[in-house]
């Protein structure tokens, strides 16, 4: 028997992802979640979710633009996350794959349920890291990134599946 929780979008949960330093500046955006499920199956999880990368903000304007133009240029609005993993100390360790559009990104996840002890589930963090290696970045005098990556947090208000 297995048991399935929605992420609510309602709530305007968002998934921030933080660099390490890219030349003089760090990238640090968060993207609006659009949708996502955690299923449950013994010690088993799946885990999927589902970023608005159109609404992806970030604390400097030359980053926003940039990520803006890696956006439209690639047509890639949506990333979508699709993981799974057992059981670990008090939570899952779920692995996969990150998708928008060509760019695949293998990224394991820390889920841990950390809402109020009458509902666990009403709430989960997610941390996790990813590298990506090489980033061609359409800033000045930035180009190439050689070792690129990033870690990802969020807090997200989940709600029981009854269908």
């Amino acid at each position: 028997m297995s048991d399935a929780w929605i992420v609510s979008t309602v709530d305007g949960g968002h998934v921030r992802l933080r660099s390490g330093k890219i030349g003089l500046m760090s990238l640090d955006a968060s993207a609006p979640v659009s949708g996502g499920e955690l299923v449950i199956d013994g010690d088993q999880a799946s885990f999927t979710l589902r970023l608005d990368l159109g609404q992806m903000r970030t604390g400097n304007f030359l980053l926003q633009a940039a990520a803006r133009s890696v956006i439209s240029s690639n047509d890639v609005h949506v990333l979508t996350y699709v993981g799974s993993g057992p059981a670990v100390d008090a939570g899952w360790r779920v692995s996969g794959t990150a998708v928008a559009g060509p760019v695949e990104v293998p990224l394991d996840l820390t889920i841990t349920a950390i809402g109020p002890q009458e509902s666990p589930m009403a709430e989960i963090d997610i941390t996790g890291s990813a590298n990506v290696g090489t980033v061609h970045l359409p800033l000045p005098g930035m180009g190439t990134v050689d070792d690129f990556g990033f870690d990802v947090e969020a807090r997200l208000a989940m709600t029981p599946h009854t269908g």
